[in-house]
């Protein structure tokens, strides 16, 4: 045994076979010499431990579980009629069904192993249904005895072959060819499905390996024009696995240029990287044209990272003459040594020449990938495994046994998790980042507080006639606004009331009163006109919160009612719900419609906070309407005299000279006691006082109901909706109709999730399958995965 030497071993840190493990990410397959310095001793446990691992690859597959793993494995893949099963043939020993036109339609699995004396098995794998979908089990079927005659394989083989293309049929009927007179469903053109054939002999090298279809360029008589695509797909869904290692056939008797299968690996260089090249039919090279293919021995045309090998099969010839296949083997060794160009390679390029040296290659190729993914795929099996049976949590079966208490069990769940929905805790613990149905709510609470701000009255104490500058202007509204909500002036369109106005209100509203009186009635009217629209701001703040409330609501029920949409539960308690919360949100509205009503008659406990905002905004709003009418420096001269500092500026010591007069001169009258602030007391009232109270009067009474109904109002939607709702929907649904008919028909399953179990089921089975078997390898052999 021999193989191409790429790199000699550079340290003790190898795997089985050579391999460094610091190249074990490389995705390219090189592998060195396993005879290299091997004594007897250490070339049996080599080739023992290449059992091993070959037939623990064995194991994984018969499990099926390839459909969810990348397992290693070797495909040959070639155009139509380029010697693919003659190249088999030499390999294997046995002899294929040969046809005109496409002859394999099915993928063949080949296990060749060592053995004292040869036998053949076959059987069938059901991997997939005629819709190409994983079935929940694989199905592995002996077809026929052990063989221990080479010349039975071939029948048995074409029986195998249309077992495979016709899965409803009983695989016994094509033993003896039964199906070729029943009737039924027409056979598939081709499968997915394959043909495992399992051969030991004593000549037999150690290798694995899939046949695929050959590709295809042209339609065969009763062929579909879809199969040429349908093959070239087959046969890129297996190489296009990173652990696929691809055995590109060539045939030398047609340009590689024209053949499809070359050309499917030659425009990726990422299948470059792991394919090894076969050149077949090389007693057919026209003379002359030899080069052309020595330079793919070279690396020179179409290079491979794995290189190129040739094989020379018998002829057509010499199989109807009857040789066998140790004699082919002596032709082939013989053609080689006495043929040009073959015999004048240099000895590197010579081991590349025979089907014995592709398939050691082969083989140990196989083994050491083999060798290096075992842990990979362990860990990969019991990471699919969590993933799949958190899964099938999700799509429990129904307990038709009792069901009631299913029924039951489904409502309670809910409702915990409608509670939870309430309490406006997030749906994820796990992702802090997801929010519950509270910070939507409270967003709209919020919005509705700035709304309520946003109706603020701004009372401009001065006249709209008034004639004052531009810088006067602006001091004295930053004045009359300092006590207003941060934004309120950014409206659109505020509600503005300058003195006049006011006073048209107070003077419009007088009856029967004395003079300078006024009724309470100018104050009401303007607070009613003030909170006119806090209805519907209440309203629209109940349908924001309503329509969160609904779309949360049916989120909880489509999740957890997912797998009984079907039999009408998920509909009945989407129903439910929907009731509850509209029979909710009009009793809510009502009661919000009756607290805005309430508040249309001024009242308030408050009383301190009343008080103590109307005195502030009268000082302001005095001294405002002063500043307006230039009354105001005499006023803040008086206020802000201190008789012990006589000012500098000539203007202002004649002020401070007048008001020291003025108190002087009140002294001989008894009045000595008086200030310069109480002077200020004496600056006249005029018309407008009354005005001007009613501003702050109006102001401070808003000041105190919008805190108030900022409260209120979302109090009252949290506790009578909200929190409503989840009380009446929990009542309603333990009075909804539990008989043990309705709930049987409330519990039956939609198909697709009735699919999608068993589809999850079905990988469960295959990946604890292949798990055990690994497991069993591993615990049975001298093999090591960490």
């Amino acid at each position: 045994m021999s193989a191409a030497s790429t790199s000699p071993p550079s340290s003790p840190q190898t795997s089985y076979f050579g391999l460094e493990k610091n190249d074990r990410s490389q995705s390219s397959f090189h592998v060195v010499d396993p005879q290299t310095d091997m004594d007897d001793s250490a070339m049996k446990s080599y080739t023992q431990k290449r059992h091993e691992l070959l037939e623990t690859l064995n194991s994984l597959h018969s499990t099926g579980v390839q459909t969810e793993l990348d397992l290693p494995q070797i495909v040959v893949i070639g155009s139509q009629s380029v010697g693919k099963s003659s190249l088999i043939e030499s390999m294997s020993g046995i002899k294929l069904p040969r046809d005109t036109g496409t002859c394999t339609r099915c993928p063949t699995e080949c296990r060749l192993q060592y053995g004292r004396s040869w036998t053949c098995t076959v059987t069938l794998r059901f991997h997939v249904d005629t819709e190409d979908k994983p079935l929940p089990e694989v199905r592995e079927v002996e077809f026929g005895p052990k063989l221990t005659d080479k010349d039975e394989v071939e029948k048995i083989l074409r029986r195998a072959q249309r077992a495979i293309l016709r899965p409803s049929l009983d695989p016994s009927m094509f033993l003896d060819d039964r199906d070729l007179s029943t009737n039924g469903d027409p056979a598939q053109t081709f499968s997915q499905n394959c043909i495992c054939i399992r051969i030991s002999g004593p000549q037999v090298p150690d290798l694995y390996f899939y046949d695929l279809p050959g590709i295809i360029a042209n339609i065969a008589e009763g062929g579909r024009d879809q199969d040429i695509k349908l093959v070239e797909n087959l046969a890129e869904g297996f190489i296009k696995r990173s652990n696929c290692i691809i055995l590109l056939v060539i045939s030398c008797e047609t340009d590689f240029e024209n053949q499809g299968a070359g050309r499917l690996v030659m425009r990726d260089p990422e299948l470059k990287k792991r394919t090894v090249g076969v050149l077949t039919k090389v007693d057919r090279i026209e003379a002359g044209s030899e080069d052309k293919w020595v330079d793919l021995l070279y690396g020179k045309e179409n290079a491979l990272a794995n290189g190129w090998y040739c094989v020379k099969q018998p002829n057509p010839r010499e199989l109807r003459g009857g040789m066998t296949w140790e004699d082919a083997k002596v032709a082939e060794n013989a053609f080689f040594e006495n043929n040009i160009p073959w015999m004048q390679l240099d000895s590197r390029l010579r081991r590349r020449l025979g089907s014995s040296r592709l398939a050691e290659k082969l083989s140990v190729m196989l083994s050491t990938l083999v060798s290096q993914k075992l842990p990979e795929i362990q860990t990969e099996i019991s990471k699919q495994l969590r993933v799949v049976n958190d899964e099938l949590i999700e799509v429990p079966p129904p307990d038709l046994s009792s069901v009631k208490p299913e029924v039951i069990r489904l409502l309670r769940g809910f409702d915990r998790k409608l509670t939870q929905l309430i309490e406006g805790l997030p749906a994820n613990f796990a992702n802090p980042s997801t929010a519950g149905i509270m910070y939507s709510i409270n967003q709209v609470f919020d919005h509705f507080k700035h709304a309520v701000f946003a109706t603020t009255p701004h009372f401009l104490p001065w006249s709209s006639q008034c004639e004052m500058d531009e810088e006067l202007k602006k001091q004295l509204m930053k004045a009359a606004t300092q006590f207003d909500p941060e934004g309120a002036w950014s409206l659109e369109d505020p509600k503005i009331y300058h003195l006049e106005e006011v006073m048209d209100v107070a003077v419009k509203s007088r009856t029967r009163e004395l003079p300078g009186n006024y009724p309470f009635l100018a104050k009401k009217l303007l607070i009613i006109e003030t909170i006119l629209t806090w209805k519907s701001l209440a309203s629209k703040c109940l349908d924001e919160v309503q329509e969160l409330l609904d779309d949360h609501v049916k989120t909880v029920i489509t999740d957890h009612f997912r797998n009984q949409a079907l039999g009408g539960l998920r509909g009945a308690v989407l129903s439910v719900a929907s009731e509850e919360i509209r029979r909710r949100f009009h009793s809510t509205l009502r009661q919000l419609d009756n607290l805005c009503e309430s508040e249309n008659t001024p009242y308030t406990q408050n009383t301190q906070y009343f008080f103590d905002y109307k005195s502030k905004l009268l000082g302001v709003y005095k001294d405002i309407y002063r500043c307006s009418r230039n009354e105001q420096a005499v006023v803040s001269c008086l206020r802000n005299f201190e008789k012990d500092m006589r000012p500098n500026d000539a203007g202002a010591q004649k002020v401070f000279d007048q008001i020291t007069n003025a108190l002087a001169n009140l002294a001989p009258l008894g009045l000595g006691g008086l200030t310069a602030v109480d002077l200020a007391k004496l600056v006249p009232e005029d018309e407008n006082a009354t005005a001007l109270d009613i501003m702050a009067e109006v102001r401070a009474y808003f000041q105190v109901a919008y805190k108030r109904f900022i409260d209120i109002i979302p109090q009252q939607i949290d506790e009578n909706f909200v929190r409503g709702t989840d009380r009446d929907i929990d009542f309603a649904l333990m009075s909804m109709d539990l008989s043990d008919e309705q709930c049987k028909a409330w519990l039956q399953e939609d198909p697709n999730i009735v699919q999608r179990r068993d589809d999850l089921t079905g990988k469960k089975k295959r990946l604890e399958a292949a798990k055990e078997k690994l497991g069993f390898v591993v615990r049975t052999s001298r093999l090591e995965v960490t």
